[in-house]
């Protein structure tokens, strides 16, 4: 199934009940439904076609739903943009992306009016709320439009048809366009919607997590299958959660865990009722044990996880809520500390360094195959070439899968931090970093933080004779790159340890921060 056959669905059988609320906005699924169509009217009387970039840059809000929606109408492609990057990553991305449209919120309109040069084929420049020189007003551009059709603009039958090209960094520093189908997303969605357990014209999803992330994308398609109300935040903010939580009928939400501890550090959560929240999904960094335990005392509701990557279309494993109430109930806390089990679709190979099949218990890199899993990367076969070898897909992540094949990630293959649900990349910092007169090499690499999950902390050799304070590098930094990529701690060292082929020896570099723990992600 095609994920523009949704909407309609939702507006025969629940025309009045609400389809997406946020803070400007409550739309009924017939009302979000007609507004999509309009939607995909302003696009293609632009010239938007089947395989054209749409891209957006926005918090959450109804428009970046709608636009999902309506670009899939059309069968163009939305790109979400990272609103966090600074403007340079952002250009970068424009200019491979290659859009023909570009719809931004005013706080973000003047970091990509910045790269307006460089992106000379985007025919149109659309604001959302306040509309400044050389852009169009969005509320402008659709009120002379009558609703574009469903039918006749597409092959109904095309599920492999690209829906969604999202932004992940890369180990060369550069981001790639991770492409996902219908098929791609419509396999996860699927898989876990019999766990979710979201009942028609009934549920709420609060959706805090961003929309440009790819589980921001799953939940958005979900919650449209489901035909549930999508409760969307503009981003996460502790209290504010916390009220929509306990003050409206919210049965669902999706978190990081470090929102979920956020959440739980909010003063007077304890003391608040959770009466409507039937289930918390998290995933996309390691959940601590303990905070797992406080969360399911205080919120008193299901939890689910999920394992995944962008390229996967967020879901490969999935530690089901009966795992979590097994678990607690035999007093087997450690089952808490896995990603699960393969999810529906899905199949799982751990393999040493020559592709072959590790043993149960024995560490290895994560392989993955299934309808989730995407055709490869925008304009990158060489990284497609690399990434999906012999019909499987290297997640890069290093796992242990258990006799019960329940897998526990224990580190991650290609360096990657994930920083409060963040990917960061230390190859990205590192190319920042050697750029500053000062620094003669670098190394970054993720540290234990109680809140973030990780930390980034840049180890530096500087030049002979030189001196410089960290506070002056981490601002280089911040010049550059999005704030949560940026280092916390700088350490001064005389020397980056390498191996015989010139590679950072980034595992021995963990080690001390990392000893005494389960995992070192």
């Amino acid at each position: 199934m095609r994920i523009d056959c949704l909407l309609a669905r939702g507006a025969r059988l629940f025309p009045d009940v609400p389809a997406v609320i946020d803070a400007q906005a409550s739309l009924s699924h017939a009302a979000l439904h007609a507004e999509v169509g309009r939607i995909a009217a302003c696009l293609r009387q632009h010239g938007v076609t089947r395989g054209d970039r749409v891209a957006v840059l926005s918090r959450n809000r109804w428009e970046h739903v709608a636009l999902l929606h309506a670009a899939a109408r059309l069968d163009a492609v939305i790109v979400p943009l990272n609103w966090r990057l600074s403007a340079d990553e952002l250009g970068w991305i424009l200019q491979d992306a290659d859009p023909c449209v570009v719809v931004a919120e005013p706080a973000f309109i003047a970091t990509v009016d910045a790269q307006r040069a460089h992106s000379p084929d985007v025919r149109l420049w659309l604001a959302l709320d306040e509309v400044p020189e050389g852009w169009r007003g969005w509320s402008e551009a659709m009120a002379a439009q009558s609703p574009e059709p469903v039918s006749a603009l597409h092959d109904p039958t095309d599920v492999h048809a690209v829906l969604a090209q999202i932004y992940t960094s890369g180990t060369t520093g550069r981001p790639k366009g991770a492409l996902l189908t219908h098929a791609n997303v419509m396999a996860s969605v699927a898989a876990i919607s019999v766990d979710f357990g979201m009942k028609p014209g009934q549920d709420r999803h609060l959706q805090v997590t961003p929309l440009f992330h790819v589980g921001g994308l799953l939940m958005t398609v979900l919650c449209a299958a489901s035909c549930v109300t999508l409760r969307l935040l503009p981003e996460f903010a502790p209290a504010a959660a916390a009220r929509c939580l306990s003050q409206e009928p919210v049965t669902h939400t999706l978190m990081v865990p470090a929102m979920l501890q956020w959440l739980l550090s909010e003063r007077g959560v304890e003391a608040r009722s959770f009466a409507h929240l039937r289930f918390v999904a998290y995933g996309a960094a390691p959940m601590p044990e303990s905070l797992l335990v406080q969360a399911i005392d205080t919120l008193g509701c299901e939890f689910f996880q999920g394992y995944g990557l962008t390229e996967t279309s967020a879901m490969l494993t999935i530690l089901s809520p009966q795992d979590h109430r097994d678990a607690l109930a035999s007093g087997r806390v450690e089952r808490l500390a896995s990603a699960g089990r393969e999810m529906l679709g899905v199949e799982l190979r751990v393999v040493d360094r020559q592709g072959r099949d590790v043993p149960a218990g024995q560490p290895g890199e994560v392989l993955a195959r299934g309808a989730c899993v995407s055709p490869g990367y925008w304009r990158r076969p060489e990284a497609t070439a690399e990434s999906h070898a012999d019909g499987w897909f290297r997640t890069g992540d290093i796992g242990v899968m258990d006799e019960q094949r329940y897998l526990i990630i224990v580190d991650r293959a290609k360096d990657m931090l994930i920083v409060g649900g963040e990917n960061v990349y230390p190859s990205e910092v590192e190319r920042v970093l050697r750029n500053h007169p000062r620094v003669a090499d670098c190394a970054v690499i993720g540290i234990p933080h109680a809140m973030w999950g990780e930390e980034v902390l840049a180890l530096v050799v500087l030049q002979p004779g030189d001196e410089v304070d960290a506070r002056v590098l981490i601002a280089h930094c911040r010049a550059s790159l999005a704030r949560y990529k940026c280092p916390t701690k700088v350490e001064w060292v005389g020397q980056i340890p390498r191996n015989a082929a010139g590679k950072i020896e980034k595992v021995k570099l963990r080690e001390p921060h990392w000893a005494g723990r389960r995992r070192v992600v």
